[in-house]
């Protein structure tokens, strides 16, 4: 009775505890959806954002000054014979502007440090791009050499049932079964470790992707290519040098330099103008009427040079040279940077070389491994052969096949830091 009852109870345990269904994932939505919910990706759209706000408000900093205030006060007047308490209401409408030609040219640096700002959001983009299609593909080689590990341990336990019923028949000795079955509890336990560590790295996956639910089972629908023929001849280092990032924005960088540059050497050697102006009308008010009093105001024009700026060791000299070492530093980091690529293509192009001649000579290995296991299985059935001959040719088409995934592997892996490297 007790049996019948908990068999539902286990069923029904089953059910719940499985996933209903696993979501399939392409290597393009995973792509996207990181893109989409990347925290660091997030941050430079916000500085995006912000720098496209500073480049549309940009000419307000040549707005005027505008100013408006009104002032009511009590004053006696005792120059008449009656004596008289007047309120006087005095209100004051004033302008000034302030103008040096340098005022207009820097304003050129907003346009310049919004292109900056998208620069460095495409290459946060482009980063965590590669980031993900490397992982996703790693988990498919991984799922893939899993399935190996999986057909050669049910080989294995074929081979344990023919060797049992060898040795019941006493055609082999015992110790033959014995290391059959300690190899394939040492297969089970690596095949489970791999399920374990490919789990973790979906999680990590769903994580990337902004998944709610890193446990979400995932099936990855997308297969590293089939053929690996690609013209690498396509890739050039000066596809690399015009598409880096750095380079790019370090052009922009000093193209900011040159217009602070031609911007202090406006304030300091033209001279500024300055324009106010103010009007104060006043009133007073006696027994309720208003009266009109009087009509006051200003207007002021002024041109000015800073001799002071123009002295040696002033605080503006020395920005010009300054400045001028800022130039230096560039040039000397685009000297860096510029080796870096060229040193990261050709580690990147050698990489996908070798991987493809490792390709082929893993095909070919795969392939002798394969019909030399035949022959050896026959052999082995018609009792020519030893059962640890068997298992070493049964081992060596495992470690082709791997051999083989992890050269792919290796090959889309180069194609893919060559692409990032070369593509705009």
């Amino acid at each position: 009775m007790f049996k019948k009852n908990l068999l539902p109870i286990i069923l029904i345990f089953l059910i719940f505890s499985t996933p209903l269904y696993a979501r399939d994932l392409s290597i393009d939505d995973a792509v996207t959806e990181a893109v989409k919910k990347s925290s660091q990706v997030l941050s430079k759209v916000l500085e995006v954002e912000d720098a496209t706000i500073d480049e549309n408000t940009k000419y307000s900093a040549l707005y005027p000054s505008l100013g408006v205030s009104a002032t009511a006060y009590r004053a006696n007047d005792v120059t008449s014979a009656l004596y008289t308490n007047y309120l006087y209401v005095s209100p004051t409408l004033s302008a000034s502007f302030a103008f040096n030609p340098a005022m207009l040219t820097s304003l050129q640096t907003t346009s310049l440090s919004l292109e900056n700002k998208v620069i460095s959001a495409e290459k946060a983009k482009s980063e965590i791009a590669l980031q993900i299609k490397k992982m996703y593909y790693g988990i498919v080689v991984q799922e893939s050499a899993l399935e190996f590990q999986k057909e050669n341990i049910e080989y294995m336990q074929h081979t344990l049932e023919n060797t049992e019923a060898a040795f019941e028949n006493g055609d082999i000795p015992e110790l033959n079964v014995l290391q059959l079955r300690s190899q394939i509890s040492s297969q089970k336990a690596a095949y489970e470790q791999s399920v374990t560590s490919i789990a973790s790295q979906k999680r990590t996956l769903a994580f990337l992707i902004g998944l709610d639910d890193i446990t979400e089972d995932l099936t990855l629908t997308d297969t590293l290519p089939a053929i690996f023929d690609d013209d690498l001849s396509t890739y050039t280092v000066k596809k690399a040098l015009d598409a880096s990032y750095d380079l790019r924005s370090s052009r922009i960088s000093r193209q900011i330099l040159d217009v602070n540059k031609k911007a202090l050497k406006q304030s300091i050697y033209m001279p500024s103008i300055s324009l106010s102006v103010s009007y104060n009308p006043t009133w007073y008010v006696d027994n309720g009427t208003v009266n009109y009093y009087y009509d006051g105001g200003s207007m002021s024009a002024t041109v000015a040079f800073d001799i002071t700026n123009m002295l040696v060791g002033s605080s503006s000299q020395t920005s010009l040279k300054k400045l001028d070492l800022s130039y230096e530093q560039l040039d000397l980091g685009n000297e860096s940077i510029t080796d870096n690529i060229i040193l990261q293509f050709n580690t990147n192009m050698e990489a996908a070389k070798n991987a493809k001649r490792q390709i082929e000579l893993s095909t070919e290995s795969l392939q002798l491994s394969k019909q030399t296991f035949e022959l050896t299985s026959l052999s082995y059935e018609n009792g020519y052969t030893s059962f640890s001959d068997l298992q070493s040719v049964q081992l060596s088409v495992s470690n082709a096949q791997l051999s083989l995934l992890q050269s792919q592997y290796s090959y889309v892996s180069a194609l893919l830091d060559l692409e990032d490297q070369c593509s705009q």
